[in-house]
This record gives structure tokens, sequence and C-alpha cells, in this order.
């Protein structure tokens, strides 16, 4: 029986039974009770009862489940709506971000160097803290700094341009100076992100930076700061545009002294990662 007819039931039957019962004198009073206890009962389970033709509507779908269900597939991962990122693995999401960087904010808009242009990013876009919480986040920010080479990107757009080699390095080369990412690096990583910032380093050809942006340098001595380089943290004290560099992402080469810090930290990066890959040999040496 539908719903609303056995409510009716129940009703009607409650109505007719008071009706009916001062007709009914010899009926006991607990068998009245009864009676009504068990028509109250239907009632109430005939109200809970819902009309087939207003089903309750199904519960809706978390960003990550909307992401998850393939709404995307197949397309690129800077492409998918920014809402989505955290939803995806860290390889997608510094891939999303790369083709992403809030370039010109980040190279060009901080107060005193390199450093404060993240940090206004970082304010602003909340991928970056997303990003930085990623226990894999270094690797794979490696990974894609590596990626980037000379023959498949266009050398000659401008860092703030979209898709070209100096796009992706400039930018790449910020991230890769974080304490976030750095902290906890081990020393394959500090050696392969020492190698590949000389590697990019050599693409400049010693050339002024663009718009006086020395990233890789900066990357550099943060990698050796952060590792805790007696060499570097001796420098910090002594030499001020070695303190600018590491605390703000801060050098200017065509100042007087600009440019032999720059190759000071260069130096000393080449021989910081020589002393790690001579660690590693005679661990593998030990552990035969």
């Amino acid at each position: 029986m539908p719903g609303n007819l056995l409510q009716d039931f129940a009703i009607n039957s409650i109505c007719l039974f008071n009706l009916d019962y001062p007709n009914n004198q010899n009926m006991d009073r607990s068998n009245h009770s009864i009676f009504l206890f068990i028509i109250i009962i239907f009632a109430l389970f005939s109200c809970k009862k819902h009309d087939g033709n207003n089903p309750e509507p199904k519960p809706e779908l978390t960003l990550c489940e909307v992401y998850a269900n393939g709404t995307y597939n197949g397309t690129s991962p800077g492409k998918v709506p920014a809402k989505y990122w955290p939803c995806m693995n860290t390889k997608n999401m510094v891939e999303a971000g790369s083709d992403n960087f809030p370039s010109i904010y980040m190279l060009m808009s901080g107060c005193c160097g390199l450093q404060s242009g993240y940090d206004l990013c970082r304010k602003r876009y909340s991928w970056f803290i997303d990003l930085e919480n990623r226990e894999d986040a270094l690797a794979n920010l490696i990974n894609k700094y590596v990626s980037i080479d000379t023959i498949h990107y266009d050398m000659n757009l401008d860092p703030i341009h979209f898709g070209g080699y100096k796009w992706y390095t400039y930018n790449l080369e910020v991230f890769l100076a974080q304490e976030a990412y750095l902290k906890n690096a081990n020393d394959q990583q500090r050696i392969t992100l020492i190698n590949e910032l000389l590697v990019k380093q050599n693409v400049r050809k010693g050339k002024y930076g663009y718009g006086g942006t020395e990233s890789p340098a900066f990357a550099m001595s943060r990698v050796m700061y952060y590792a805790g380089y007696k060499p570097l943290l001796d420098s910090i004290k002594q030499n001020i545009q070695i303190k600018m560099l590491v605390e703000l992402g801060n050098l200017n080469i065509t100042v007087e002294g600009g440019k032999k810090t720059r190759e000071t930290i260069f130096s000393m990066a080449n021989t910081f990662s020589n002393q790690l890959k001579n660690k590693s040999a005679i661990a593998a040496t030990k552990s035969k």
C-alpha cells in the first residue's frame, strides 16, 4: 500500500475508533491503549515512506572525486583548472605549476631580490604551499628542471614569456632555492641539482641574467646553505654580497665584486659536489 494511503488509513482508523469508543464501554482500557499504540506506530511508519517519484538526491562529488572520474583524461596538467591541482600526483602538479608560473611577479616584483618575489607569489597562489608540503616535490622539481634542454625549447623567448627555455629554467631555479625543498635533500639530490645548475649556467655563457636575475647562483648557494656547508657559512660572515645572495636572492654582477662573487659561488658549489661524490663512493666501497 503506498505511503500516503497507509497514512490516511491509520488516521481514519484512529478517528473512527475514538468516535465509536463510547459505544464500546465493554472494551477494557488496556486493549484500547494497545490498539491505539499500534495504529500510531503504523501511521508514523507510513509517514517515513518516500515517494518513488522523488528519490533522495545523490551526494555531490568532491573535487578530487570529479578529477578522479576521468573528466580531464587526456588534458595536459597545465590546462586543468587550478582548483583540482591538489588532487593531482606530485609529478602532474609540478607540470601544471610549471606551465602556469606567475613569472613576471616572481622574477620582477620582489622588493629585494628573488626570494621576496617568491614570497609574494606564495601568499597569492595556494598551490605554492600545496607543493611545498609534498614529500616527493624536490625529486619531481629536479626531474622537471633536468628535462628542460636547448633543443626542444625556444631559446629566444624571455623568461616572462610562456613556453621558452628561460621561462622554465629561471622560475624552476627560484623554486629549487626554497628551504621547504632543500632542508631534507639527500646527497644524491644535491649532486644532481648542482651539476644541472652548472649546466644551465654554462648555457648563459657568463652573460648577465635577464633583469639582473642570477637564479643559478641563488639556487646553488641555497643548496650549500641548507646542507650546512661550512665554507659557505664562513663566507656569509665575510662577504656582504654572498650574504645578500643567500638571504635575498640578490646579486648584481655589474657592480664591483659582483662577478667575482658569482664565480666564487660556482667554484664553491663544484667543490662541494665533488666532496659529496667522494663521500658516496667511499660509502659504496665500504658496503661491498
